[in-house]
């Protein structure tokens, strides 16, 4: 697969028309039905549906999606090629909250080396007053976190959704049981306090850990109830280590702030549209 065919099939999807995507692309019409053809062939789909002019045409099904997906590798070119023309090395300064960081940052990280090989990262990662206090002090040029506190003169897009939910190695009760709690500062420990504020859940005991492994062993050893997000136990409840405590289920969103910094502002704004894209 070629990228000038994907390139070819987006302006034919835009304008409609195989004369004039012949004209803008600078291509004869015949090149133009050669390139959808071939993209068709090793997509092994068909895309429009030809007339017998060959010139009125719809999008498929198929053809809807794959319109919709080649503007974003054609937008991820263009700015892998303004990269590659960077003769500067670029540091940007990344902070995540410990939740965020265990979540998503591995494969942004991935991402961002393999498309972006002249920045230098600088990473923080910590609970979100920290992380807060570190953007006020403009120690950052974009965060990763799970909650909006604070963080009002920045901006703010939702990159993804987290589910939260109650676990132990066997059923326990939220009143009767410990619950093993993420420290009090953590955008963790805030949705846990609010939903116990809603229910009128008073704890027996609260252990309070800043690891989520620790919490995740304690759990694991019966000590109590953790509270977590569903992606990093999906070991443990598979293997039968933890379930989930129904029916209690929360879910929030994952946050990336920034500033517009006139230095980093628009490749900051890349990342976050590359945080955004599926893997």
């Amino acid at each position: 697969m070629q990228l000038d065919w994907i390139r070819t099939f987006v302006t034919l999807a835009q304008l409609q028309h195989f004369t004039k995507t012949s004209e803008f692309l600078n291509l004869s019409q015949p090149t133009v039905s050669v390139h959808i053809k071939k993209l068709e062939q090793a997509l092994g789909i068909e895309l429009i549906h030809r007339s017998s002019t060959n010139q009125a045409f719809q999008l498929t099904p198929a053809g809807i999606g794959v319109f919709e997906q080649g503007k974003k590798m054609l937008k991820l070119w263009r700015s892998m090629e303004q990269v590659t023309q960077m003769t500067e090395e670029i540091l940007l300064r990344i902070g995540a909250t410990h939740t965020v960081s265990d979540v998503l940052l591995p494969d942004f990280v991935k991402k961002i080396k393999i498309l972006y090989p002249h920045v230098r990262l600088q990473l923080m990662i910590h609970n979100h007053e920290t992380i807060v206090e570190a953007l006020n002090h403009q120690d950052l040029d974009l965060a990763l976190v799970e909650g909006t506190r604070g963080l009002e003169p920045f901006h703010l897009e939702v990159i993804s959704r987290d589910e939260l939910r109650f676990f132990a190695s066997s059923r326990m009760n939220l009143v009767s049981s410990p619950l093993i709690l993420r420290e009090i500062g953590s955008g963790t420990r805030e949705y846990a306090d609010d939903f116990l504020r809603s229910e009128r859940i008073v704890p027996s005991e609260i252990l309070e850990a800043s690891s989520h492994y620790l919490i995740k062993q304690l759990a694991v050893r019966g000590l109590g109830i953790a509270f977590l997000s569903t992606s990093l136990v999906k070991d443990e409840v598979f293997q039968g280590k933890l379930v989930p405590i129904d029916p209690y289920v929360i879910y929030r969103p994952f946050y990336a702030v920034y500033t517009e910094n006139p230095k980093s502002g628009s490749i900051v704004r890349e990342l976050v549209g590359l945080i955004e894209s599926p893997s």
